[in-house]
């Protein structure tokens, strides 16, 4: 089972690989198997590097959501930003306090990761101040294929989960701002992240071979893809 790992610092791996029962398919020519293992020693190296921190700000809001991600919206719920904060934007930074974990099944693939949110006012000389720091927990889907000699895929979500960790502008409701929590992170993050998806990641293949007759299919602890190879000759 294949692992991912830092170049700068290899680290153990905090879990053990999950034994798998790999399938007896044999309408392909060729077939390759990536473990939820593989998958989850990708999500450590990438959440040790610090990639998975994403911003949410004013200019990603499409125009037809109808509000504005400033203090004043967020005032109709937490009455004491406006006093605090009169009319500024806002913006959210999104990042994982853990390395998210996920697991591959004969239904696909699904994952429960923790966001944390921390909520900032842009002030008027561009500093952050911090405003209050969400907890966001929600059921996560994906969909992988394969297109072009690339692994593609797409990500369906379930609604938001919140908790209040921290506040600079006292206790609130938290299920009073779900709404538009669920709001921003399905119209403007996720979008993004299947963006990013659809334009899939390349498959490690030698020079002058195509793939045909791609299968993809989930099983237990992995997920299976198998392929008819041809040469293209130059």
């Amino acid at each position: 089972q294949g692992e991912f790992y830092s170049l700068a610092h290899r680290s153990p791996v905090p879990f053990s690989p999950l034994p798998l029962a790999f399938s007896s398919d044999h309408d392909r020519m060729v077939y390759f198997g990536a473990s939820s293992y593989f998958f989850n020693t990708a999500s450590i190296a990438y959440h040790k590097a610090g990639a998975l921190v994403f911003e949410i700000t004013e200019a990603m809001i499409p125009k037809d959501v109808g509000f504005l991600l400033d203090t004043s919206t967020f005032s109709a719920f937490i009455p004491q930003l406006e006093e605090m904060y009169p009319n500024m934007p806002m913006k959210f930074r999104l990042s994982a306090p853990t390395a998210p974990f996920l697991t591959i099944g004969p239904g696909g693939i699904s994952f429960q990761p923790i966001v944390d949110a921390q909520a900032y006012a842009i002030l008027p000389n561009s500093s952050l101040a911090p405003l209050f720091l969400l907890s966001l927990v929600r059921n996560v889907s994906a969909v992988i294929n394969v297109s072009s000699s690339h692994i593609v895929g797409s990500l369906d979500v379930g609604r938001i989960r919140l908790s209040l960790k921290d506040s600079a502008v006292g206790t609130f409701q938290v299920r009073m701002i779900q709404s538009l929590i669920n709001i921003m992170t399905s119209n403007t993050l996720l979008p993004r992240l299947n963006a990013r998806l659809d334009e899939g990641f390349p498959l490690p293949l030698l020079d002058r071979i195509q793939l045909s007759n791609i299968l993809v299919k989930f099983h237990q602890n992995y997920l299976l893809l198998g392929a008819d190879v041809h040469f293209q000759p130059r």
